[in-house]
């Protein structure tokens, strides 16, 4: 597998195609119905004056983000609340101040979920937090504003987040075909990467043994974050079954911790739209539609992930944190919530000299396409959340996304923005290359200046979940001889090969970890000293 990092940014370089802009496939109805959610429309969309025109979107209405220290003052609260009430909504506000998270950092630049709810004394309305924004920022202008301009720029919609297999791997792909650029184009399921039905990964052997780990390295391993869907059943990680956590030693790990404060975060925010929770690390159920059987589109990303970083640099940890669902569907707030916790966790582990505690780089396969780039770049929720982890010298690795665009994919977008004094390197954005001699871009990947490293993430083989079955069957049996032809929905092998920028991002994560091995001592944790070791690893590379 090939890893290719761009020094000149501009040398492979596309620049953003704005007839493109807003040509991205819609998720089907089902899907959002789902999640509660809602495709942001350009050409409907209300906008406050001096506002710029959205782009194409896709968030849940019921509720919206805004960070945890506005919502202890009353005054604000009350003059939101106040600005609403002209459209017939009212914010309905949850602190959410869970024991764990309380102990870890006063949880103040937060964003957490407001719900948005229709006033006992106000006649039948749409409930859109799009129009309740727009109303805000409304509000915030002019000479003499009624609500403070840096209170309604902090607040914003939740995105939906999707991880990025191509193909059957996105949600709203789950027949294969349809709506995409290279389905448009004649390249459609019936190309080399629509392998089978419903999703593109097949299920394979592996005749190899686990990648060598040592027993008792010399120095501490380093730490690779997943935020993904979660772990599964596999021989190489030492799990028989869902009876358990990851044995010590395994390579793989899990933040109950973390996990405990998504779902206490999910119960608490008081939303009225449908919500699916998230209970555990465990990435299940397989199916989201249990009357068809057929495995969800992602089921397995978060653990083909791991087993990717466990041949990719196998003495790494792979520390696994569930934020998406195996439809492929991420909440933001709940991506932004693991994400400053793990933040918590390294500045902990920096100021208490506790090199356990430490995570070197976080890997997500995840993202979403911004309705107004020129906000999040600078201001966004996820660029501070993303900055945070920055600052304290954590390499972040962020996928490119599948869709052959080159519209900006956040997170992976910030890899072009301005860096912190003193912070470690920016995002590394990671496009997809074939597995061919000449290491050729991936038709489905993305693509821009914002791209800053190209990986293997085409025809990948790796770990897959051993106890998933689908409904799907060989199609012909010869009875009384034992000969079936081949079942595309059986994964007890254990392995399965799979297409997209979801994969070549850890990958590069992988590679990062082995450059941080070669640079020396691990243990030593202080700020300073691990900005100057994210420095040298990527420079290695």
């Amino acid at each position: 597998m090939v890893v290719r990092f761009v020094r000149d940014e501009t040398a492979e370089a596309a620049v953003e195609d704005a007839s493109t802009l807003n040509q991205l496939p819609a998720p089907p109805r089902q899907l959002l119905d789902r999640h509660g959610a809602r495709v942001l429309d350009p050409a409907t969309a209300v906008v406050a004056a001096g506002q710029p025109a959205p782009r194409t979107t896709v968030y849940r209405p019921g509720v919206f983000l805004i960070p945890q220290r506005y919502l202890r003052d009353q005054q604000t609260l009350g003059t939101i609340d106040d600005v609403l009430a002209r459209i017939g909504l009212h914010a309905d506000p949850v602190v959410v101040d869970t024991a764990e998270a309380a102990r870890a950092r006063q949880l103040d630049d937060l964003p957490v979920r407001v719900a948005l709810r229709v006033r006992e004394d106000a006649d039948p309305v749409v409930v859109d937090c799009w129009k309740a924004l727009q109303l805000l920022k409304s509000a915030a202008s002019g000479e003499r504003p009624e609500l403070n301009p840096e209170v309604a720029a902090a607040i914003s919609p939740e995105h939906l987040l999707f991880s990025t297999p191509v193909f059957g791997g996105v949600p709203w792909e789950t027949s294969g075909i349809g709506g995409t650029p290279w389905e448009t184009s004649g390249f459609g399921a019936g190309s080399s990467y629509g392998r089978t039905r419903g999703a593109n990964r097949i299920p394979v052997t592996l005749a190899a043994a686990p990648p060598y780990r040592s027993e008792k390295p010399e120095h501490r391993r380093p730490v690779i974050a997943v935020l993904d869907t979660g772990i599964g059943p596999h021989p190489w990680f030492g799990l028989a079954d869902r009876s358990g956590p990851p044995p010590a030693g395994s390579g793989l790990a899990v933040a109950p911790d973390i996990q405990a404060a998504i779902l206490q975060a999910q119960l608490a925010s008081g939303a009225t739209l449908p919500t699916q929770l998230l209970p555990d690390y465990w990435d299940a159920p397989t199916t989201g539609q249990p009357l068809i059987g057929d495995v969800d589109t992602d089921t397995g990303h978060g653990l083909f992930i791991a087993g990717i970083v466990r041949q990719a640099c196998p003495e790494a940890d792979t520390l696994a944190i569930r934020v998406v669902h195996s439809d492929g569907v991420a909440y933001e707030a709940d991506v932004l919530l693991a994400l400053h916790l793990l933040a918590d966790r390294v500045r902990a582990a920096q100021a208490d000299n506790r090199p356990e505690d430490m995570v070197d780089v976080v890997s997500l396969s995840l993202g979403y396409y911004e309705e107004n780039p020129a906000d999040v770049a600078y201001t966004g929720q996820f660029g501070a959340a993303i900055a945070e982890l920055l600052g304290l010298g954590v390499l972040v690795v962020a996928a490119a996304g599948n869709d052959a665009t080159t519209r900006r994919f956040y997170p992976a977008a910030f890899a072009d923005q301005p860096l912190g004094s003193g912070s470690g390197p920016q995002v590394i954005s990671v496009g997809a290359l074939n597995p061919d001699v000449a290491t050729s871009k991936a038709l489905f990947s993305n693509e821009g200046p914002w791209v800053r490293c190209w990986a293997t993430g085409a025809g990948v083989v790796s770990t897959y979940p051993t106890d998933v079955r689908g409904t799907a069957a060989a199609d012909h049996e010869v009875p009384g001889f034992g000969r079936n032809s081949f079942d595309p929905d059986d994964y007890s092998a254990g392995f399965a090969v799979w297409d997209g920028t979801s994969f070549a991002a850890p990958l590069a994560a992988a590679e990062l970890g082995k450059a941080l091995l070669q640079s020396g001592d691990l243990a030593t944790v202080d700020r300073e000293t691990v900005v100057k070791r994210a420095w040298a690893a990527l420079g290695a590379l």
